[in-house]
């Protein structure tokens, strides 16, 4: 169950620091911290040059999933809302996973693995802190745990041409947990893992807080060439997983069209990294 009442840790800009430096997992490097957004969503990566997530179309080969009808990027089909969490707020019929297809396989361990609504509901999910938009969580309510959800984005890649891989992917994690792992994969080769009891020691954090900043961070996986993932699966234990503003990054910014990485996107839907039950 979630912490309502965690007590506020305050690390200072040297430890941050150190813990940037200390995050090397293979050849992937972890990072913490992103940029305010400017549309209530808590936080954003910092790689993006509107935190308001006005301008979305993917020309600069970074593509924002933030769960809103709003942020459609350009030329991608209509936003997906069949992921929409029954029994929402009349605002959260604007939430939306943007984006489908374009060779992007969703795999999870089950049909209730995935969700997307606006803010708290007990025991089902907590939103980010001071995320008041859309943001997805798994499992979704009524979901059965353990649970895992797996995206496949080789169709995609092989679809943009020879040496096009991601090379970075961003989220704003949710009041971490100690049973949230996200482990990423360049075919059967696991190259980068982060887990929350990992994060949670860095920040000097308490699993599950809904209101210390040190239990909601912006994380930042940077990869080699070599070394970039085709392929994540997200595992939990608990209730629940939650997540906002998705960034990936191609090592190639100049992507063919804004409507092609509009279904890289897609994919990131299932980016429902842990899925927990019971807050």
């Amino acid at each position: 169950m979630k912490n309502l009442f965690g007590s506020k840790t305050i690390i200072s800009t040297a430890v941050l620091l150190a813990i940037v430096a200390s995050q090397q997992v293979s050849a992937a490097s972890i990072t913490f911290g992103g940029q305010a957004a400017g549309d209530g969503s808590g936080q954003t990566s910092s790689r993006i040059s509107d935190p308001s997530h006005a301008i979305n179309n993917g020309t600069n080969g970074f593509f924002v999933e933030t769960f809103d009808q709003a942020t459609n990027i350009d030329g991608a089909p209509a936003g997906d809302t069949q992921y929409n969490e029954p029994g929402l707020a009349a605002d959260s019929a604007t939430c939306a996973v943007n984006g489908t297809g374009g060779g992007i396989t969703v795999n999870t361990s089950a049909s209730t693995a995935f969700g997307v609504r606006k803010g708290s509901v007990p025991n089902v999910a907590a939103q980010p802190l001071n995320d008041s938009t859309c943001y997805g969580h798994t499992p979704a309510e009524g979901g059965d745990l353990p649970s895992w959800v797996e995206i496949d984005y080789s169709g995609f890649l092989a679809a943009q041409g020879g040496g096009v891989r991601i090379d970075y992917l961003g989220f704003y994690w949710g009041s971490v947990d100690n049973y949230n792992d996200f482990e990423f994969f360049s075919g059967d080769d696991s190259v980068a893992k982060i887990t929350g009891p990992e994060l949670l020691a860095l920040s000097n954090a308490a699993s599950g807080d809904q209101t210390d900043p040190d239990s909601n961070r912006y994380v930042n996986i940077d990869f080699s060439f070599a070394e970039s993932f085709d392929r994540v699966r997200v595992s939990t234990s608990g209730i629940a997983g939650e997540f906002d503003n998705i960034v990936i990054g191609l090592n190639n910014r100049q992507v063919p069209s804004p409507a092609g990485l509009a279904f890289l996107g897609l994919g990131l839907l299932g980016l429902s990294f842990s899925r927990k039950f019971g807050k």
